[in-house]
């Protein structure tokens, strides 16, 4: 069965030209592929650099599929910078991501080696897990704008001090939970904590499907049961050369759960409703 994924919101979807990855997709193809899929909404994500005035000209192309940008808080953006971030915000950002790539949990991991990022890498918080004054101001303008806290790459002791602080002024998004390959490689039961804390959980297709999975739609499904529909949102991650198109990854990303015994209406609450109301849709 092919799982119906009309309004579908892809919170995380990577893009071409990028200075770190060959990638599948320009930031028009993924948009024009996503509204001939009936997708509600995208997120143009980009580690390097800011994407709200580019979402706002490939929106004007696209009909049907609403596109949002984001921004990064990156070294190359200038890190944890409030004053990127309320830049972003005010051009219509709706993701504000903590440190990605250049995360010193990614320094930790050999990813910002392997992509020559040699660095120290950014943390969010001091030495006693508390959060940074810039920290603190981010947070702050994302909750003002209504805009989507995503974790990014960074700790699990920074994922549950940015919980802690932010779940229950603002909405926050554990950026692909579980995922091994960059950030903290989360597991189940911390998922469920930190949902339990506030957080929404975002589940992504690359992390089970595709040329850089390193984990199976069986444990992703444990996860998913660990959590609830209700706290979980399905998501990409895709845009690599090596993988899908977005679009079409997240439909195979959508049949391989049903495939393992979800319903058509779990999945839907997970790919469309909580995504959407994540980026203040009407529910499909």
């Amino acid at each position: 069965m092919s799982v119906d994924l009309t309004g579908a919101a892809d919170l995380h979807c990577h893009f071409g030209p990028d200075p770190h990855r060959e990638r599948s997709v320009a930031a028009f193809e993924a948009a024009a592929d996503a509204a001939a899929a009936g997708h509600a909404a995208i997120v143009l994500k980009s580690h390097d650099s800011p994407t709200a005035s580019l979402a706002w000209a490939v929106q004007r192309s696209v009909v049907g599929t609403r596109v949002f940008g984001g921004i990064c808080c990156a070294r190359e953006v200038g890190g944890l910078t409030p004053m990127a971030v309320e830049t972003a915000l005010r051009l219509g950002a709706r993701i504000v991501w903590l440190p990605t790539l250049t995360s010193h949990q990614d320094v930790l991991n050999g990813v910002a080696a392997q992509l020559g990022l040699p660095d120290q890498g950014l943390v969010v918080t001091d030495a006693d897990d508390r959060l940074l004054p810039e920290t603190r101001e981010i947070l702050a303008l994302v909750a003002e704008h209504d805009a989507v806290l995503a974790t990014g790459h960074v700790s699990t002791a920074e994922h549950y001090a940015v919980v802690r602080d932010f779940a229950q002024r603002g909405k926050v998004l554990v950026t692909h939970a579980t995922e091994d390959l960059a950030g903290p490689n989360l597991s189940a039961a911390q998922c469920l904590e930190l949902a339990d804390l506030g957080a929404v959980i975002e589940l992504c297709a690359m992390t089970c499907i595709g040329g850089l999975a390193t984990r199976s739609v069986a444990e992703m499904v444990t996860t998913i049961a660990t959590v609830g529909v209700d706290r979980v949102t399905l998501g990409t991650d895709f845009g690599q050369k090596i993988n899908p198109r977005p679009a079409a990854g997240f439909q195979t990303f959508a049949d391989a759960l049903y495939d393992h015994g979800l319903t058509e209406a779990e999945i839907r609450r997970m790919a469309c409703r909580n995504p959407g109301a994540l980026l203040g849709l009407d529910a499909p």
